[in-house]
């Protein structure tokens, strides 16, 4: 492939858009559920945010140029916030409010409560980057190759750094350390309060993938096709491990294992101390979503329109849910309950224990 991964990303997404503009119409509602489903909400346009839950409130954001706040019992509509363009960011809450890029070159601090505007920052880019809260600041990246600092109650930059590609990565902040991936297939490790270089780890390809930080070393995936354990402290390289094709999907550990997909349609559980292959599990289609793990069991979406609910020992899988499209968002896992969203713009709610 020649073409930026991001990109290809995007193109799917946007064939997949013109035949959900052709099938549905504009609006959307709470639609009747399959048997045993919990509830969808049905929207007119793709899911590509993946959902936050809070308090009995789903946030998300859709392509339909909106964030939305439901009922996490019954999807009902909390409240509609409408943005100019899409909004294909992860929403963060944090403070009473929910943090989130949109597309239309503007982040956003929003009432948590009522969806109105705190507060917006203009980086004059699309913001798929999802944010992270830590104290008094919300981190984010941007197509403008940018990665932001910002305060949390006011919006104003304590700091920006400038990489040399597209930020599609979510970064993750550890140990006083800002961890993020970019498309010039490097991965960044900068010092949170200041955003002065702590290391920088080239990977030989476009790092879409979020990094997950746990017991001191950076698990991150690139687009040469590798998965990466690296030191926190100075980026050295503890072990990688090379799947079957590009890796956009977001690691999930637990348990002393990473879980994480790659477009050669499999998800891997890998040793997170030495990389060797605990089991791998085969879907029908690439994997981009990026695992959730929770109660023992790895919960992940498929381009075969399949959420997998996958044994986290063995990889036996336990269920799967067919969808009407694609997934590539990261499920969510609350109070006994799995909500996701597919490329023909639903959500939904199941039973985690049956996918019922």
């Amino acid at each position: 492939m020649t073409a930026q991964p991001w990109s290809i990303r995007r193109g799917i997404i946007g064939a997949v858009l013109l035949g959900v503009l052709a099938i549905t119409s504009c609006g959307g509602g709470a639609a009747r559920p399959p048997p045993g489903a919990a509830w969808q909400h049905k929207f007119a346009f793709p899911a590509e945010s993946s959902p936050v839950i809070v308090d009995g409130t789903v946030y998300v954001g859709e392509s339909d140029y909106s964030v939305y706040a439901l009922r996490a019992a019954t999807g009902k509509i909390v409240w509609k916030h409408r943005t100019k363009y899409y909004v294909t960011s992860s929403p963060a809450f944090a403070h009473g409010s929910v943090y989130v890029g949109g597309d239309d070159g503007r982040f956003y601090a929003l009432n948590a409560a009522t969806g109105k505007i705190r507060w917006t920052y203009n980086t004059q880019a699309e913001n798929v980057s999802s944010p992270a809260v830590v104290g008094q600041t919300v981190y984010f990246g941007s197509d403008n190759h940018g990665i932001y600092a910002l305060n949390t109650d006011t919006g104003r930059p304590r700091w920006d750094f400038q990489t040399a590609g597209e930020v599609a990565s979510s970064p993750t902040v550890a140990g006083g350390v800002l961890f993020v991936g970019s498309n010039d297939g490097e991965v960044y490790a900068l010092d949170a309060s200041t955003g002065q270089i702590r290391w920088i780890r080239p990977t030989g390809g476009p790092v879409v993938s979020s990094p997950a930080v746990v017991g001191g070393t950076v698990f991150v995936g690139s687009t040469n096709h590798k998965v990466y354990a690296l030191s926190a402290t100075t980026g050295a390289i503890r072990w990688s491990y090379t799947t079957g094709n590009i890796v956009l999907s977001s690691p999930a550990v637990a348990g002393g294992v990473v879980y994480i997909g790659s477009d050669d349609d499999k998800v891997y559980a890998l040793d997170a101390t030495t990389g060797r292959v605990r089991w791998t599990r085969q879907t029908g289609g690439e994997v981009d979503s990026s695992p959730a793990v929770a109660g023992g069991t790895v919960y992940v979406g498929s381009n075969d329109g399949k959420l997998y609910a996958i044994d986290a020992a063995d990889g036996t899988v336990r269920w799967t849910h067919a969808t009407s499209n694609i997934i590539v968002t990261r499920p969510a896992v609350y109070g006994g309950t799995v909500y996701f969203g597919d490329q023909n713009g639903t959500v939904y709610a199941l039973n985690a224990a049956t996918g019922s």
